[in-house]
C-alpha cells in the first residue's frame, strides 16, 4: 500500500528544510530521520483519497435518489392521468402535484 502513494519532497522534523526523499529515509543537511514524517504524509495522502471516495459515493447516492423521486413522480402523473382524463389530470396534477412531491421528498429523505 505505500507504494500507492509516491513522495518526491517532505519537510525535515529537525531542521524544517523540504528534502528529497531517498531510499535511506535521513535528511541529507541535518542527518535527522524521515521516516516519522514519511509516514504522516502518507497516511493524510490516504485519508484525503478515503474522503475524496466517501464524498463521490454520497453525490452518487444522492443524484439516484433524485432520479427515483422523479421516476416515482412521473408514475404518479401517468396514472393519475389515465384514470382522470386529460382536462381533469391537468388539474389534479397541478393542484396535487406539489403536495405529492413533497410527500414523495420526504419519504426518501435520511432519517
Amino acid at each position: 500500500m505505500d507504494s500507492e502513494f509516491i513522495l518526491k519532497k517532505v519537510c525535515c522534523e529537525y531542521c524544517g528544510s523540504y528534502v528529497s526523499v531517498d531510499e535511506n529515509e535521513t535528511c541529507p543537511n541535518c542527518g535527522g530521520s524521515l521516516r516519522d514524517v514519511i509516514l504522516k504524509e502518507k497516511t493524510r495522502l490516504r485519508l484525503e483519497k478515503i474522503e475524496a471516495e466517501e464524498k463521490s459515493a454520497e453525490e452518487a447516492q444522492r443524484i439516484k435518489d433524485e432520479q427515483d423521486r422523479d421516476e416515482v413522480f412521473d408514475l404518479i402523473k401517468t396514472i393519475a392521468g389515465s384514470a382522470a382524463g386529460g382536462a381533469i389530470a391537468g388539474g389534479l396534477a397541478r393542484a396535487a402535484g406539489e403536495f405529492i412531491k413533497e410527500d414523495i421528498k420526504s419519504a426518501f429523505r435520511k432519517k
